[in-house]
């Protein structure tokens, strides 16, 4: 299919819901994907969740257990550039489909393991299971939920989709890799990395225990404590509910003007609005107050008011439910496929657009086998010849320059992700720097590992400099709001002419056009419009007030993974090209197992019981004598194992249960013959006991796990934690890498930079000599930080 990504070959063995997402994304943008199924499909081949995670692709049916099959895979294999997979270490290596085996025999094949917690932490040998993870790690008591107490599914599969984000991020940098060195790669991403990848913001050590929010429950109403900040969700005069974001300067004080609390609440002047913590008063408004006054208005005035005094604000909607509104409409995001089952559904667009390399319109999802036919030819494909250059790297990004425009958190983290695989990165900033920097923990964990220059572009001295560093850049990023860019003089035109071979990438929160594209946007404002807390309050319940994932950390993996995209694609091109990744489109990629039927109504793909327990009887949360029981057993082997060690053997060969589609027909009656066996065991006699026995399961750990892990010592040999002694708020520890490439690894390093730590060497870099760079900076249209080592004062605690 048209695409950035159309040359490219794509082997995906599907037995995981993970890899038919990153499938899915590598599809839309033009990958030739062939989706490698069990005969008769996996577990979850049935499900509506096919309609999107698998549109697009090719479809055959091969039992890696044969060998024959497993010699048509290989075959398969040898002419792909990279194949997806889900297989443990050990599973890989005695089908011989191991990264060693594969390296011996396809040199050049890219191989991105999904593994369930990677091979080098303890957790190797544990089974796997989105659920399982969540339980095990403590990400189901991260939030906790305010219909009833214990664990919480998540409702929202953010392990799933954060792991598929880092499969396709670490694929496509070993094939940029890849076109320099001449040889393949093995990368591992594991739903641990994509628990600890959406951490960092709200999870770092320091010293002193200076943090923007309260540690524990991260949904909490007061867990910004004194930081003068309001984001969550509030319900309106009409039982209608709506989040708001007081983030960017004067955001505060405008919110609590249009509340009726402005005589009572202090505009913040000269400064950071969050930099200033809140008086008593002004926190028993902000944390106590604020509820009741919600409930004066209906929802569609309060968004009417806060939207008009620039405050972010936006309803909370049920999945899908956002594709009829008037922005996806005129961006052009809602698109219609043909559909068996429904005759037409309505579905997102691929999500990153791409001007010179368009995507085209995605085709429905194949039928189970639906390529059988064409097997042989299909082995017969030759991979397209590779123009390397012979070069060895370091780190598989290195040579990538990136300018960075942006601020707040975002587009900032999915350039950390870069700097993370050997870019070089370098943040622009104002004088008065990244609103986001007061809030330390949030700052450090989207800009570490950075360089950073301060340049007043609305000088032109200052201007000029920033273009001689963009005629040096792989790629621009920003999220300044439509038309700013321009006016600065920063604007896609302008700067393709100095440099035709940039790449132009616009993260916007909406788009660069339409009727919302001039609003703020504000994670988490864009997942609870897009239905995140509709998932994770289950079906039945009105929203859940938090969920684990948001659109910062999604819109950060979709600008990491369409900048690899540009790149690759510009390897082939020799141009640049303008892109835009909104943080509307990647929120609805990361919701789009649900979609809208022929009549545009809301369908889920699956949906989280009103319990919030589980999504059926063999995915979910069991209460015991004690406390909970979190199993994972839906596949044939998994129902069986289980079915033996309940002492219900009867079960395997009851019809009505006799397939993975025959049990969720009759999920009703399996609940209720499972849950007394749970009911009259302890945690721990359950656990013990099916333990024995191969069934999947954990005790859902009491507490969250996440900042345990900053102390971990296999956690700092992989990298995964990184320590800094002297970062500018002392002794810190926070998250490193996420993504492991066997031969090019990646090498987090460095906390966040401070304002213009680097100035004077970038310019130097760029061509200025001493006294230009004293001028530029004795005249205010630069700025070098005048200490580049010790602590800087911070004031922002949510204690």
């Amino acid at each position: 299919m048209p695409g950035p990504l159309d040359h490219l070959v794509v082997i995906e063995l599907s037995t995981e819901m993970p890899v038919a997402i990153a499938g899915m994304l590598l599809a839309d943008h033009g990958a030739d994907v062939l989706k490698v199924e069990p005969r008769g499909g996996a577990y979850f081949a049935h499900e509506l969740t096919r309609k999107s995670w698998d549109r697009s692709k090719r479809s055959v049916e091969l039992d890696v257990a044969d060998a024959d099959d497993r010699a048509a895979l290989r075959g398969l294999l040898s002419g792909a550039d990279i194949f997806i997979h889900a297989l443990e270490e050990g599973e890989a290596k005695a089908l011989g489909l191991d990264g060693e085996s594969l390296a011996r025999d396809y040199p050049e094949l890219i191989v991105s393991a999904l593994t369930a917690y990677g091979a080098d932490t303890p957790f190797a040998d544990r089974p796997r299971g989105e659920g399982l993870a969540a339980a095990l790690l403590g990400t189901m008591i991260d939030k906790s939920s305010p219909f009833r107490e214990g664990p919480v599914y998540l409702g929202h599969p953010a392990l799933h989709y954060g792991q598929a984000f880092l499969g396709v991020i670490g694929a496509l940098t070993a094939i940029r890799a890849r076109r320099s060195s001449g040889k393949g790669q093995k990368v591992e991403s594991s739903l641990l990395d994509a628990m600890l990848a959406q951490s960092p913001m709200n999870n770092w050590w320091q010293e002193e225990g200076i943090s923007y929010i309260k540690a524990g429950d991260s949904g909490a109403v007061d867990r910004f404590g004194r930081t003068r900040l309001v984001t969550g969700m509030f319900e309106c005069g009409d039982g209608l509910f709506l989040q708001i974001h007081t983030g960017g300067q004067g955001g505060f004080k405008a919110a609590m003007d249009q509340l009726g609390f402005g005589d009572r609440v202090s505009a913040v002047k000269g400064a950071a609005e969050m930099s200033v913590p809140l008086s008593d008063d002004e926190y028993h408004i902000a944390r106590v107050e604020i509820f009741d006054a919600f409930k004066a208005r209906p929802r569609a005035e309060w968004i009417a008011l806060f939207q008009a005094a620039d405050v972010a604000a936006l309803p909370v909607l049920e999945p899908a439910e956002v594709l009829l509104d008037e922005q996806v409409e005129f961006v052009g995001q809602r698109i219609a496929l043909p559909d068996a089952e429904f005759g037409t559904i309505y579905q997102a667009a691929p999500a990153v657009r791409f001007d010179r390399t368009p995507c085209a319109a995605p085709r429905p999802a194949p039928a189970i086998g639906a390529d059988n036919g064409v097997l042989a030819d299909l082995i017969a494909r030759k991979r397209g010849e590779l123009a390397a250059e012979g070069k060895p790297l370091d780190r598989p990004l290195e040579g990538i320059k990136v300018v960075d425009f942006s601020s707040f958190f975002a587009v900032g983290f999915g350039g950390r992700l870069l700097s993370d695989l050997g870019a070089d990165v370098i943040k622009v900033e104002t004088p008065d720097g990244d609103q986001m920097r007061p809030l330390p923990d949030c700052f450090d964990a989207a800009q570490r590992g950075k360089r950073d220059i301060v340049l007043n572009l609305k000088q032109p001295e200052a201007l000029e400099a920033a273009l001689k560093l963009v005629r040096e850049a792989d790629v621009v990023t920003h999220n300044l709001r439509p038309g700013k860019a321009d006016k600065l003089g920063i604007g896609y035109e302008a700067l393709s002419k100095i440099n035709p071979r940039l790449l132009y990438v616009y993260l916007p929160g909406y788009g660069s056009r339409g009727p919302k594209s001039l609003l703020k946007s504000f994670a988490p404002l864009v997942s609870g419009w897009t239905g995140l807390l509709y998932e994770g309050g289950g079906a039945g319940n009105p929203p859940t007030r938090s969920v684990f994932g948001n659109e910062d950390y999604n819109n950060g993996f979709l600008g990491a993974a369409g900048i690899l995209m540009g790149l690759e694609r510009r390897a082939i091109s020799g141009v640049g090209d303008y892109m835009e990744i909104p943080q509307l489109h990647s929120s609805l990629w990361t919701t789009s197992e649900h979609f809208l039927d022929a009549d545009k109504k809301v369908v889920y793909g699956f949906r989280l019981d009103k319990d919030q327990a589980g999504y059926n009887a063999l995915d979910r949360l069991y209460r015991t004598s004690d406390g909970w029981l979190c199993i994972a057993c839906r596949q044939d082997d998994r129902f069986a194992a289980l079915a033996r060690a309940v002492g219900q053997a009867g079960l395997i060969d009851d019809p009505r249960f006799a397939s993975p589609k025959e049990r969720s027909l009759h999920d009703a009656a399996l609940l209720a013959a499972l849950e007394p066996w749970f009911a009259d065991k302890t945690s721990a006699e359950a656990f013990a006991l099916l333990d024995a026995a191969g069934v999947p399961c954990e005790i859902p750990a009491a507490k969250s796990w996440v900042r345990e892990a900053l102390w971990q010592d296999w956690a700092v040999a992989s990298n995964r934690v990184i320590e800094n002694f002297d970062s500018m708020y002392g002794h810190v520890r926070q998250f490193g890498s996420f993504i492991h490439l066997s031969d090019t690894p990646g090498h987090a390093r460095k906390s966040a930079p401070r304002l213009g730590e680097h100035t004077r060497q970038i310019l130097a870099e760029i061509g200025y000599a001493p006294n230009a760079i004293d001028a530029l900076i004795d005249s205010g249209k630069a700025m070098q930080a005048a200490d580049v080592t010790g602590r800087i004062q911070s004031r922002v605690s949510a204690a």
